[in-house]
């Protein structure tokens, strides 16, 4: 059966190119964020290129909720070039209002692009013709925001991908087809040259964090043109990407936490579920009409799991967190010029030494595993209390000899917010003060009963914050986690939400607020 794709990009084509962008930008935004070493190794390209997306879909299906409310009773469908115009101005308004980051940022001035260029087309949509002119106005708007643009970056992916749909809707009966795969086809090979055009890249082995999200919007726009076609030139750059990275990791596949709503066979999915990971939740919604359910698992193999829960039913509502990486066993005791405090001898210390392993900190958990850290370290070190008792612990350190900077993190939470800003290129005392700033800027409280999870956390947030980070122990489990997660995102619907299993934790759990 021949699929015939479509001549213009309609309001219905723009559509789908948003939604599978932002289920691309989710899929892939554990990958992008490893990528992220430029302009700052802050991890959160991937991240705010996903939000900014959901940001312009949102306000698209607002839009579009409000049209066909004021347009009950009258015949509904396709509007063609006005859809278009309309579709294009929501998903560019939602961008703009919703940007996070820099990588937001210019991925707004992009739909910019989009409406822009179908607003002053003829016929209001995009074609053949008008894409490339979309995707040079797309450069000009990313360089008119940034105000020091640098080649090596976005900027160089977005003007290849411009120039490759130039070249080929210049050739005679070129479709659109044809322009959108050579733009895309241009991109993936500019992103593979980025990694020689910046020192940090080359450096770190790895190609540009905004190109590789790029790409994954035009790899969308290729998929929302023709349908089930094989996504051969995404697999083969996420491949490359990884490649790059092993350098500083196993090579394995990202271990993610996935959170979504599902309406099909609860049983076939919580059957699908376990075959690919671990950590399975699959609760109802509570719905009276439709019920659904929720569902949580822990996987490294995302990708594969996503395109089967898409298969099986309804999927609604995808969240994607990136989870700590497996631990090393604990006699492999990795240097590393910060360490974790944590409590030694119990279950619960246990649990804290392998999330703290797991976050890429050595651990102190005794005089002589702390002595051993910092000789380990082979140089200056910083020490992160957590909440630990301190009693005798400058006396250890002092005997070490070494240069020791301790930040008083004051709790668990505290000293993974800590371990969030920690980078590898900068100097102690600059990360020092990074980590100390981090921990000010938290608020957290430990929850002794089940029920007071969601209450203390609605309390933290009331004071402001959109970071949310929830260490749990045994007492409540997945099934009672899943069930607060639920509430909390219910009641907080922008705030991002982290949980993370403790074995042995003393307490209900500990909440952090940013």
């Amino acid at each position: 059966m021949t699929v015939r794709t479509p001549d213009t990009l309609t309001g219905d084509c723009l559509d789908a190119w948003a939604t599978a962008s932002l289920a691309g930008l989710r899929r892939h935004r554990a990958e992008i964020n490893r990528l992220n070493v430029f302009p700052i190794p802050d991890s959160d390209t991937g991240t705010n290129m996903a939000a900014t997306m959901e940001s312009a879909v949102t306000r698209l299906r607002e839009v579009q909720g409000e049209a066909q409310g004021e347009a009950q009773g009258e015949a509904q469908g396709e509007t063609g070039a006005h859809a278009a115009v309309e579709v294009a101005a929501a998903l560019a308004a939602g961008a703009v209002a919703g940007a996070r980051g820099n990588s937001g940022m210019v991925l707004s001035q992009i739909l910019r692009a989009v409406a822009d260029t179908a607003a002053l087309s003829a016929t209001g949509e995009l074609s053949a013709r008008t894409v490339p002119v979309m995707l040079a106005r797309a450069g000009e708007l990313v360089l008119d925001a940034l105000s020091d643009p640098v080649e090596g970056t976005i900027v160089t992916v977005l003007r290849a991908a411009a120039e490759g749909a130039r070249d080929a809707g210049a050739a005679d009966r070129a479709s659109l087809s044809d322009v959108v795969t050579a733009a895309r086809d241009a991109a993936v090979a500019a992103l593979a040259q980025t990694t020689g055009q910046l020192a940090a890249l080359s450096d770190a082995g790895v190609v540009d964090a905004g190109g590789r999200g790029l790409v994954v919007i035009l790899q969308s726009l290729v998929d929302a043109l023709e349908p089930g076609s094989a996504d051969s030139a995404d697999a083969a750059d996420s491949a490359d990407s990884a490649d790059a990275v092993d350098s500083h990791g196993s090579g394995a596949d990202p271990h993610l936490e996935l959170v979504f709503g599902f309406h099909g066979d609860p049983g076939e999915l919580r059957a699908l579920l376990e075959r690919f990971g671990d950590s399975v939740v699959v609760v109802s919604d509570g719905a009276a009409d439709a019920p659904g359910s929720h569902a949580h698992v822990h996987t490294s193999r995302s990708g594969e799991l996503i395109e089967q829960v898409f298969a099986l039913g309804d999927v609604h509502d995808l969240r994607i967190e990136v989870l700590p990486e497996r631990p090393e066993p604990k006699d492999a005791a990795p240097a590393s010029p910060v360490i974790a405090l944590v409590p030694g001898g119990d279950a619960a210390g246990d649990g804290l030494a392998a999330l703290f392993r797991a976050s890429g900190a050595a651990v102190g958990d005794s005089p002589a595993a702390l002595t051993a850290a910092v000789d380990a370290a082979g140089g200056p070190v910083i020490v992160l209390t957590n909440g630990q008792d301190t009693t005798g612990l400058f006396a250890v350190l002092d005997n070490t000899g070494a240069a020791v900077t301790v930040v008083d993190t004051g709790s668990v939470v505290g000293g993974l917010a800590a371990l969030a800003v920690y980078s590898p290129t900068s100097d102690i005392e600059d990360n020092a003060e990074d980590m100390a700033d981090a921990v000010h800027g938290q608020r957290w409280a430990d929850v002794t009963g089940d029920d007071r999870v969601v209450d203390v956390v609605g309390e933290l947030l009331a004071e402001g914050g959109e970071l949310v980070t929830v260490l749990y122990g045994d007492g409540l489990g997945d099934d009672g986690m899943a069930g607060v997660e639920a509430q909390i995102a219910a009641s907080h619907p922008d705030a991002e939400f982290h949980a993370v299993h403790v074995p042995g934790l003393t307490v209900t759990a500990q909440v952090g607020v940013e």
